[in-house]
């Protein structure tokens, strides 16, 4: 019989290696799951830096009435966010964003119709295709390209869900594509549609965009369609180009101008009098006219025409200084206000005939 050997404190070399090999394992699945955060935290923040970028693009084009170009639109951004062009211009980990426009994209007034645009008093033509978008990668750089996007490219870039990369940049690319980003920017909301009709036969219509220095006016019997940025001032003029209202155009909407003023809403009917004469007016041609009677030619509008007729006759011959008239009788702008004067009285006269 052996006798009893007891055994000393601590680990043999054997457990010693078995426990460094768990160690190792467990700091291997640790180091695994940090590094998956650390990514995932990465990729959240560039896409929270992407709509940051969208929302910001389309805050300035309202606030500033301008939409830059694809070259110009970091800086824009990073100007409106007050932070270094770079961090627009690059991802976090240093790689370039791609900034697309769509080629088709058709906006402003210019021979191009393309960006950057600036809001005139004249707005833009119907906006087509007003269109960006943010491309980028955390993890390898997306490739090295010199040219913009072709028709083609653009809308399958455009139409490829958010977290899956577009097969023309898979092609050329060996990054993880869960390390893609991208962002759709899309400006066409942005405008609103402004229809300006202007019904009256007399007068031009004034008006003016964001400031009263400069006022446009449109031309009897015509109507003016533009879009203009939501947001932008309207002032709308009175016919001797004071100041009527002015209003935020926040939605597509429609304003006539009739009778020397503006109103969103048609109330009289093209060149009809307003006031207490127009009413007068309107009663006398809805009156009835005497009974029996036994008139030759005279009807209420006649009278109203041939008033007319005198009027514009006696402020024409008001521009000569009224020169004419007895012992000078034949005087053309005396003469025509004699003429005018007398039908309005034969007319008149006919009306009441019983």
């Amino acid at each position: 019989m052996k006798p009893w050997v007891r055994r000393s404190g601590g680990f043999t070399l054997l457990e010693m290696v078995a426990v460094l090999a768990v160690l190792a394992i467990l700091g291997a699945i640790i180091a695994e799951n940090v590094l998956e955060q650390i990514k995932m935290a990465a990729r959240q923040s560039e896409e929270q830096s992407l709509d940051a970028i969208a929302t910001t693009l389309q805050r300035s084009a309202v606030r500033t009435k301008a939409i830059p170009s694809v070259a110009n639109l970091a800086a824009a951004v990073a100007a409106d966010m007050a932070m270094p062009l770079v961090r627009v211009q690059r991802t976090a980990q240093g790689n370039l964003r791609w900034y697309w426009m769509d080629p088709n994209c058709r906006v402003g007034t210019n021979t191009a119709m393309t960006l950057p645009y600036t809001q005139t008093a004249v707005g833009s033509v119907a906006p087509v295709r007003v269109r960006m978008l943010a491309l980028s990668s955390v993890g390898a750089p997306l490739p090295e390209r010199n040219t913009g996007p072709t028709s083609a490219e653009f809308d399958a870039a455009w139409a490829t869900p958010r977290g899956v990369v577009p097969e023309t940049i898979a092609a050329a690319w060996n990054g993880d594509s869960q390390d893609f980003r991208s962002q759709r920017m899309e400006l066409n909301g942005l405008f609103c549609r402004v229809i300006l009709e202007n019904i009256d036969a007399w007068h031009v219509a004034p008006f003016s965009v964001e400031t009263t220095n400069t006022l446009t006016s449109i031309p009897p019997n015509s109507r003016r369609e533009m879009w203009l940025l939501s947001s932008t001032v309207m002032n709308f003029h009175y016919n001797d180009n004071s100041l009527q209202a002015r209003e935020y155009i926040v939605e597509d909407v429609g304003y006539t101008y009739e009778n020397g003023r503006w109103t969103r809403y048609l109330r009289y009917g093209p060149n009809r009098s307003i006031g207490w004469f127009g009413e007068m007016v309107d009663r006398f041609l809805a009156a009835a006219p005497p009974p029996n009677g036994v008139r030759r030619y005279s009807t209420q509008q006649w009278i109203i025409d041939a008033m007319y007729t005198f009027l514009y006759d006696f402020g024409q011959w008001s521009l000569d200084q009224f020169y004419g008239g007895p012992p000078w009788p034949h005087i053309p702008g005396y003469e025509q206000a004699s003429a005018g004067a007398s039908g309005l009285a034969n007319y008149s006269s006919d009306l009441l005939i019983n």
